[in-house]
């Protein structure tokens, strides 16, 4: 395995105790403890640190050495930061946070995008949503295919909104869908009144409509956020 994959998998089997709560927040992270468990280098094991460190996950302590830092030191916004808190026992609430923020956003995103978006990217956000549709009455809603559509859909628009900010939660966005149907808490069938929001969304934002355009957006995430699912 190359030095910067087992430098990941390091901080992967480190970020998931911490964002799971094995590792509480003061615990001391010993280097030549990371080198025995994990049988890596101790350059490894320093990147392996340096990662989670730029995510705010650890922090050096003068005459202590490195510890795990506070949850309100964490970069939260991280995609790797949110995979590792889905796979722990905090999953649901975090879920939940995740699609508070999407419905603070994404509104104002469909807005932005009715304002700014190019020709391209109108005509697209369409075929996206049209397609969800059609994968849905086709019983299609839990296949890959419609995973990926559903993406792009919401990545488009957030990158079509003209604001750089919002643009570079797309990647947020996509951990959170693709998180969410990972861990079975999709509906087993797409909701038709969800899938009618795209549509009506798409073709607001293509019209040029902004305040349609927001209105609808937020129907959609709203409904999704209420029929958040919990696996039993």
């Amino acid at each position: 395995m190359a030095t910067s994959s087992l430098h990941q998998h390091v901080a992967d089997v480190l970020g998931r105790q911490i964002a799971g709560g094995e590792l509480p927040a003061g615990s001391v992270v010993n280097l030549a403890g990371l080198e025995k468990e994990n049988g890596v280098s101790r350059t490894v094991a320093r990147e392996a640190m340096r990662l989670l460190e730029s995510l705010g996950m650890v922090e050096a302590r003068r005459r202590v050495g490195l510890i795990v830092a506070p949850q309100e030191h964490w970069n939260v916004l991280s995609p790797q930061v949110i995979e590792w808190r889905l796979s722990g026992p905090g999953r649901d609430a975090q879920l939940r946070t995740l699609l508070d923020l999407r419905v603070a956003v994404e509104p104002t995103a469909a807005r932005g995008a009715a304002d700014h978006a190019t020709d391209a990217e109108r005509d697209r956000l369409v075929v996206l949503a049209e397609r969800l549709v059609d994968m849905g009455r086709q019983g299609l809603g839990q296949t890959q295919e419609y995973l990926e559509t559903d993406v792009e859909f919401h990545q488009t628009m957030l990158r079509a909104s003209g604001n750089e900010m919002l643009a570079a939660l797309d990647q947020v966005v996509k951990t959170v869908m693709v998180g969410r149907t990972r861990l079975g808490m999709s509906p087993s069938d797409p909701v038709h009144a969800v899938l009618e929001h795209h549509v009506t969304t798409a073709r607001a934002i293509r019209e040029r409509m902004p305040e349609a355009a927001e209105v609808y957006s937020r129907l959609l995430v709203s409904r999704v956020r209420a029929e958040f699912v919990l696996p039993d």
